[in-house]
């Protein structure tokens, strides 16, 4: 068996990579639809902003439990490599929309086989030995904070010198170059030898509706599932508001885009040390332990209601930003810990969905409370982190792993 440092290796190069490119492009969506598509009047440009944003998580969520479960049955490798070429071919295609129709139906197949990072987190938990598992995760989680920090710097250069529909066609190529890598450079243990490939079977012959029936009666899996929901709700509340607040409380308002660009960017930079430090460490202090302080600093974020200028708002984003990037390697730690081999990809599938409806909730969330002030959406943030963390504080008999299903 190849060295499971290598397989790792290759992952984790390849997803840093995948989430670049999804970020490289997708920044430039609102520019794209008024410059190239010819979208001029304000208020629709912000409809057709807004539905071909949130369309993609709708679709990743209704579709991530069934590649999830087709992860468990068949291969998680070949999961991984569906999501990477299945988002270069269409991103690229992306380049030669002519209407915004053309663009959300794109939007719209994206979502339904693309899902790289819950890929990704499954064939990662199949690779790593139990032992450095907690750590894997916690540097998967960085590289895509990394991705998502680099991608929009590209994105930006790309677009400034050969336009937006250059930016799309970049996005296939760095996805083409990741699932080649995977195809390379990733060997995953057969599924049809020993007590796995048994599992597997077993499996195969199982309905959906059973195992999804024995998921869902497990209530750690649930308590898990529940936390992921409200987390990812919770880190995208700010975001439809962010440069509108940076505006207010900025003096000079020509450099929001580089503002915004500044906070988010140092933002992404503590969740990856956040995910480091959370990846190397819970394994000793307890995952649910590590969950409930990352939630509890989380919260913290309810200071930037009191940010007076650009570095106050960077410094008091940094700090939960910090906080919340830990949350992630804990709680797929977890989710691996309590779930059986032959079915973590369905248990991981049904958590990016959980994510991803958070993600479309979050955003809308955000705008409502923005309409008492832009204040006010930085509480409402803030309660909702509370909600998992009282949860897990009134947890009973706080075990790290209970039974797998």
């Amino acid at each position: 068996m190849r060295n499971w440092k290598l397989n790792y290796g290759a992952v984790l190069i390849a997803e840093t990579l995948a989430i670049l490119g999804f970020s490289l492009s997708m920044p430039v969506i609102p520019l794209f639809l008024a410059d190239d598509i010819g979208i001029s009047d304000p208020r629709m440009l912000k409809m057709w902003t807004g539905v071909i944003h949130s369309c993609t998580s709708i679709a990743l969520a209704v579709f991530a439990p069934v590649w999830g479960r087709l992860a468990d049955v068949y291969s998680r490798r070949a999961m991984l490599m569906r999501a990477m070429f299945g988002g270069a071919v269409i991103v690229s295609a992306m380049a030669f929309v002519k209407s915004p129709w053309q663009l959300l139906a794109l939007r719209v197949m994206q979502g339904c086989l693309t899902g790289t990072v819950a890929a990704a987190s499954v064939l990662t938990v199949g690779i790593v030995p139990k032992s450095a598992l907690t750590m894997a995760l916690g540097l998967l989680q960085t590289g895509v904070y990394v991705g998502n920090s680099l991608g929009p710097v590209a994105g930006g250069l790309i677009t400034d010198f050969r336009g937006h529909r250059a930016a799309f066609l970049g996005t296939g190529g760095i996805l083409l170059m990741a699932a080649l890598i995977v195809l390379k450079g990733v060997h995953e243990k057969a599924h049809n030898s020993g007590r796995a490939g048994a599992g597997i079977k077993a499996k195969k012959a199982e309905s959906w509706f059973t195992g999804f029936k024995a998921i869902a009666s497990n209530h750690e899996i649930v308590l898990l599932l529940s936390v992921s929901f409200l987390f990812q709700m919770a880190n995208t509340t700010v975001n439809p508001i962010l440069p509108l607040f940076l505006r207010e409380i900025t003096a000079d308002s020509r450099y929001i885009g580089s503002s915004t660009g500044l906070v988010l960017g140092l933002g992404a930079v503590a969740g990856a040390l956040g995910s480091i430090i959370s990846g190397k460490f819970c394994p000793r202090i307890g995952y649910w332990k590590t969950l409930i302080i990352c939630l509890a600093g989380g919260c913290a974020g309810i200071t930037q209601m009191f940010a007076a200028d650009l570095w106050s708002m960077a410094f008091l984003h940094f700090i939960p930003s910090f906080f919340l990037g830990g949350i992630g390697p804990a709680l797929q730690a977890l989710l691996a810990a309590n779930t059986s081999y032959e079915r973590q990809g369905s248990v991981f599938g049904l958590n990016s969905s959980a994510g991803s409806t958070g993600a479309a909730v979050g955003p809308l969330l955000g705008s409502a409370a923005a309409l008492i002030n832009y204040r006010a959406v930085f509480p409402v943030t803030a309660l909702i982190l509370s909600l998992p963390l009282i949860r897990l504080l009134r947890r009973v008999k706080p075990k790290e792993a209970g039974n797998a299903l």
